[in-house]
């Protein structure tokens, strides 16, 4: 077997419970976790969220939207109904893709405590709970395409199963003389027929797919700008990962890419809180990127963000996150702690300053 037959093999054993064109109608695999800890799939949030809105409707409110899988896309607000929003500092938390489940992981641990005053391991909370029940109102999209993390072949990314070259593939999917398939914001299968759908892409009709965080289209987008019209966020983070596979750096925060363009309070907001970020990552021990600074994509993907993103940079303080993935400098619990320390760091920046 030649090399590349056998990398092949490897890659479509790794996606044997994967969808494979077509994708409607097909059984995903969801498989249960390997942890308490670490809810991820939809089989395992739904129930959770569900019971957190039966057991506190005074302080859990959902926002539904039905994927063309399926499945339910939740965003999970929870403020305390009695105090005025008026009062009070608006954060949105979200997640976009399948491949990048360590944000989704430590929003449903921070839920957990916020709700029932615990990890999702039994730990007892250390947050003050009435006081940001008082004082905030939280959203959070905790998986954005769910039936792209259904499609997902492991729970997490630790770096012991797959080489980030086909880590890519299961990003993005695999074309039929094996290369990885483009990275783009729309396609069709009228138009290209990948021999594995990347598990980034979330299905909206019979024959397209998008990248949910570069398509309004997509489930995300529609709950997000949803839920913005609702409360009217002041600040937005998104929870993101990456590989820095020929970096030092485990973690680093990005901002948006139209920043020069932006009012100078969102500019300076949004400085503000990259930098608290960085510096909460340095206490923990991690080894963020000093720089704070958008990414470096090529016009195309610029196109994207402006389409997508630029009403959101211009009317809120926005900022990405980025926590290492498929490495095993940073483990799953590790990745999920980084993103809960940008989770609590985002609060309590809001809170110093009045709504």
């Amino acid at each position: 077997m030649t090399s590349r037959n056998f990398v092949h093999a490897a890659l479509a054993a790794i996606f044997s419970a994967m969808t494979v064109l077509p994708v409607h109608g097909t059984v995903a695999s969801d498989a249960p976790s390997s942890a308490s800890w670490w809810l991820v799939r939809f089989t395992q949030m739904e129930p959770r969220i569900l019971q957190w809105e039966a057991k506190s409707p005074d302080l859990v409110s959902l926002e539904r939207l039905k994927t063309y899988g399926g499945r339910t896309v939740y965003a999970v607000t929870i403020t305390n109904p009695k105090v005025s929003n008026d009062r009070k500092q608006k954060l949105l938390f979200s997640q976009p893709h399948a491949h990048e489940p360590a944000g989704t992981a430590a929003m449903m641990d921070f839920m957990s405590q916020l709700i029932d005053g615990k990890h999702l391991d039994g730990r007892p909370t250390d947050l003050d709970r009435q006081a940001l029940l008082d004082r905030t109102l939280l959203t959070f999209i905790a998986d954005g395409n769910p039936d792209g993390r259904a499609r997902a072949p492991q729970d997490w990314w630790d770096g012991s199963q797959l080489p980030n070259e086909n880590f890519f593939k299961v990003m993005f999917g695999e074309t039929k003389d094996g290369q990885r398939f483009q990275r783009v914001d729309r396609w069709s299968t009228h138009d290209y027929q990948p021999a594995f759908i990347g598990i980034a892409y979330e299905q909206i009709n019979d024959h397209e797919y998008v990248e949910p965080n570069r398509c309004t289209e997509s489930s995300f987008f529609k709950l997000v700008n949803r839920c913005s019209t609702k409360y009217g966020y002041g600040y937005h983070i998104d929870l993101h990962q990456t590989e820095f596979e020929k970096s030092k750096y485990n973690a680093m925060m990005i901002i948006p890419c139209l920043q020069k363009e932006l009012p100078q309070t969102i500019r300076d907001g949004n400085q503000r809180l990259a930098e608290a970020i960085v510096a909460a990552w340095k206490k923990m021990g991690a080894n963020p990127n000093p720089k704070i600074e958008p990414l470096g994509y090529g016009e195309e993907q610029l196109r994207y963000f402006r389409r997508c993103w630029g009403e959101i940079y211009r009317s809120r303080v926005q900022v990405s996150t980025e926590v290492q993935n498929n490495n095993p400098r940073t483990p799953p619990r590790r990745q999920m702690e980084l993103q809960e320390a940008a989770i609590r760091t985002a609060i309590e920046v809001a809170l110093q300053v009045a709504p």
